[in-house]
């Protein structure tokens, strides 16, 4: 048994009300971010106004891209507070505490209650969790799920056969596939055979393990066919095509919209991609990977046994999206508790034990990626504000609290208390605030960067008629546009038409109201402008010099009423 205490429950609610209060602050700092977020936010606006829970759409056309759990945990979001950016984030809020609470479980089956709170609290605290936690996207939904299962799997290995294991992890593992498809499971089964192969001289699954993890993993196959089958037929075969053909098998073997190396040579460059994303995302605690994996030479055979254990939630999926050819940052959150209870572990059984104040080469190099990859972060926010805002004054608190943190991983002392600035605890706090100011600061920039909410406001300030007008596009199109507008969606037709050159000559004679939303790269003339100027049923708006992050391109975005007939 490697865990011999309870768990003080008051100061887990105290910790987890603390955190879920953070997120909902740093949720409620921007709104939605193009293209991923208004994407699934609309998607499940259009799902709760035609009440269609089978076929997810997105501005009237069919969103094969994943399955529906995002979609039916926001709907209810969505009913009570409306088509708000906090609604639609909350089900990443609630998903981001779930996985929490499965990794204190997973820390406190290896090491004890201490392990636990303090993997909890690294996870949160981390870069890249702040972000996907609290983002309208699958990620969180899909992280609950995994995260459970991988809880399921360490504690069979630690407390033995329990008669809950076969339906927690049945859920675990629906939730897992209902939130992103079949690469949902792997997490859990790239564990279970990692143990079975590679730590099999320390550890070993029973028989019955492997029938209760088949049938889980069956009967949760059968509950995604369930939803996966009719869906399939009401499309006519284009969500199995597009949504296992294109966004799962091709981001396998191509790199799909550029994320990630073309052709042989470009795949082989970005093999070490995911390294500064673990390290600068799973801040500051990785820090004490590198030492924790040169330590396990003198490891006990307790010690070898966690180390195997913690080694099966993190190597096997890093490893296979390292040669997955799509490459983004959050395709290794899955490994982030694992991490977290790794980092957890290793404090407490070494750093807090060993009373000399020298640092090994190990221990030196992990802390000075560290400090790197984090003081880096604070100077590129500063260039980056003054690119987009012409002043560094937003950047500066952000840019000086990361800095803070990079010095506080320079002074880490063992023995340490671990929530004081020489521990990780502490440096994890000034990083998790360093995000949070980073995300309220991006708020600050939104009026350079962009124009959804404020072309919102001026179509719904017009008056009469122009209010209820259709809104279309020229040459401009982001999701978040058309979440703001929250038009009434059209099954088969598009809610904001995207025109093109040849289709603006239609559009000015038609007779009702109607807005354009046009845009032209800075510098550039607009070929349209004088076409539209010289209407007399047709005036600009508005104007807005913006830049777009989406695709790193400056922009001029103009906003153009046509009058009715006579």
């Amino acid at each position: 048994m490697l865990t011999a205490s309870e768990p003080r429950t008051q100061q887990n609610v105290l910790l987890l009300l603390l955190l879920f209060g953070f997120y909902l602050l740093v949720a409620s700092s921007t709104t939605l971010w193009d293209r991923d977020e208004p994407r699934f936010a609309r998607a499940a606006v259009e799902m709760w106004h035609s009440g269609d829970y089978m076929v997810p759409r997105f501005n009237g056309e069919l969103r094969p891209d994943k399955p529906p759990l995002v979609y039916w945990c926001m709907n209810p979001w969505i009913s009570w507070f409306g088509a708000t950016d906090l609604a639609v984030r909350m089900p990443s809020i609630i998903g981001s505490l779930v996985m929490a609470l499965a990794t204190f479980h997973i820390g406190r089956n290896l090491g004890g209650i201490r392990v636990g709170r303090r993997a909890l609290w690294l996870l949160l605290c981390m870069p890249l969790p702040i972000f996907i936690g609290t983002a309208a996207t699958a990620d969180g939904t899909l992280l609950a799920g995994v995260t459970v299962s991988l809880a399921v799997l360490v504690d069979r290995l630690i407390q033995g056969q329990r008669s809950g294991h076969g339906v927690i992890l049945f859920a675990a593992l629906s939730c897992a596939l209902l939130a992103k498809g079949p690469v949902g499971l792997a997490p859990f089964w790239l564990g279970t055979v990692f143990i079975a192969w590679v730590g099999k001289d320390d550890l070993r699954w029973d028989r019955r393990w492997w029938w209760e993890a088949f049938a889980a993993t069956a009967i949760a196959l059968l509950c995604f066919l369930a939803w996966g089958w009719p869906a399939n037929e009401q499309t006519g075969g284009e969500l199995a095509r597009l949504g296992l053909g294109r966004h799962v098998f091709q981001r396998i073997a191509e790199p799909l919209e550029s994320h990630g190396g073309s052709g042989l040579f470009g795949w082989l460059v970005s093999l070490p991609f995911y390294l500064p994303v673990l390290f600068l995302g799973a801040a500051p605690a990785s820090a004490l990977l590198i030492p924790g994996i040169v330590k396990r030479k003198g490891f006990s055979n307790e010690q070898r046994r966690v180390w195997w254990i913690l080694a099966s939630l993190i190597l096997p999926v890093f490893l296979l999206m390292t040669l997955v050819a799509t490459k983004l940052p959050h395709y290794i959150l899955a490994t982030f508790p694992g991490v977290a209870v790794a980092c957890s572990w290793y404090w407490s059984q070494h750093s807090e034990q060993i009373s000399t104040s020298s640092k090994s080469l190990a221990e030196k190099i992990g802390v000075w990626i560290t400090i790197l990859l984090l003081a880096t972060l604070g100077i590129a926010w500063v260039f980056a504000v003054e690119e987009i805002s012409g002043s560094v004054m937003v950047a500066i608190p952000t840019a000086a609290i990361f800095l803070s943190a990079a010095i506080s991983v320079l002074y880490w002392e063992r023995q340490a208390s671990f929530y004081s600035l020489k521990a990780p605890g502490g440096t994890a706090a000034l990083v998790a605030l360093g995000i949070g100011s980073l995300l309220m600061g991006a708020g600050h920039l939104e009026p350079d960067c962009k124009v959804a909410q404020p072309i919102a406001e001026q179509v719904k300030s017009a008056e009469g008629s122009f209010a209820r007008a259709q809104v279309s596009t020229l040459n401009y199109f982001e999701p978040s546009l058309l979440f703001a507008l929250n038009p009434e969606p059209l099954v088969g037709a598009k809610a904001i038409p995207e025109l093109s050159g040849d289709s603006l000559n239609h559009w000015l004679v038609d007779e009702g109201p109607a807005w354009l939303v046009t845009a032209v790269e800075v510098g550039k003339e607009n070929p349209h402008s004088a076409t539209l100027s010289e209407s007399t049923r047709v005036e600009r708006r508005w104007q807005k010099k913006i830049f777009n992050y989406s695709n790193g391109r400056w922009l001029v975005v103009e906003l153009w009423l046509r009058s009715p007939v006579g």
